[in-house]
């Protein structure tokens, strides 16, 4: 496969996004127990206020879909909505049908964060509670990113707690393993960062094909 550069990875979320403008959310089918989830890819309106897409989270997710065969799930029109914080939403239906026929057992939900957050990636676990089942994964990752020279802060300024995806999933599913991850949008979306951020890709990327594979067994 042809090396990522900063234009493909940016065009990936722009032909997506052209491709599924009409519909609410999108999802694609994988080969694992792994869904992938961006649900801030387009703006979003929370409690009456614009909120801006967080760009980076989508080519993010696409390419480790792609590399990784994972299922993804993908918001790709706003419907004055914001399915990470409103209680309901067709979004989260839709993620607990995946649990239920797919057997996902991991979801790995990618944000962005605002560039002048002190910390590359912020690893939201609701003071563990989302990642209860399986303590050894989330520290494999965290050894991982810290080899890499990445700054981790864990469960600040987000800890994925109340009405977000991955609390909402975990209260309800006691065999799922959730992590939220949000990556500095400086990593993400300027083009003088590429490198740094194509080494996050590949440590996203082995991270689930190794450890996951690794480790899946003891939650279930």
């Amino acid at each position: 496969m042809q090396r990522l550069t900063f234009n493909k990875f940016k065009q990936n979320r722009k032909i997506f996004l052209q491709e599924y403008n009409k519909k609410d959310h999108v999802i694609l089918k994988g080969e694992n127990n792994i869904l992938l989830s961006v649900p801030h890819a387009v703006f979003q309106i929370r409690l009456g206020k614009y909120k801006a897409p967080e760009i980076g989270s989508l080519p993010t997710a696409l390419y480790l879909q792609q590399r990784t065969n994972s299922f993804l799930i993908v918001k790709t029109k706003n419907n004055n909505d914001d399915v990470n914080f409103d209680t309901n939403s067709l979004y989260k239906d839709n993620i607990k049908n995946l649990i239920k026929n797919e057997k996902i057992k991991f979801l790995l939900d990618f944000h962005g964060l605002a560039q002048n957050r002190d910390c590359d990636v912020n690893l939201g676990i609701h003071l563990g509670y989302n990642i209860k089942q399986n303590i050894k994964l989330f520290d494999d990752l965290l050894n991982l990113l810290a080899e890499k020279g990445f700054k981790v802060s864990i469960d600040k300024p987000f800890m994925a707690n109340a009405n977000t995806i991955c609390s909402s999933i975990t209260r309800e599913f006691d065999n799922v393993w959730a992590l939220q991850i949000e990556i500095n949008s400086a990593i993400t979306n300027k083009v003088e960062n590429f490198s740094r951020n194509y080494v996050l890709l590949n440590i996203f990327e082995r991270w689930i094909n190794t450890c996951i594979k690794s480790y899946g067994n003891l939650i279930y």
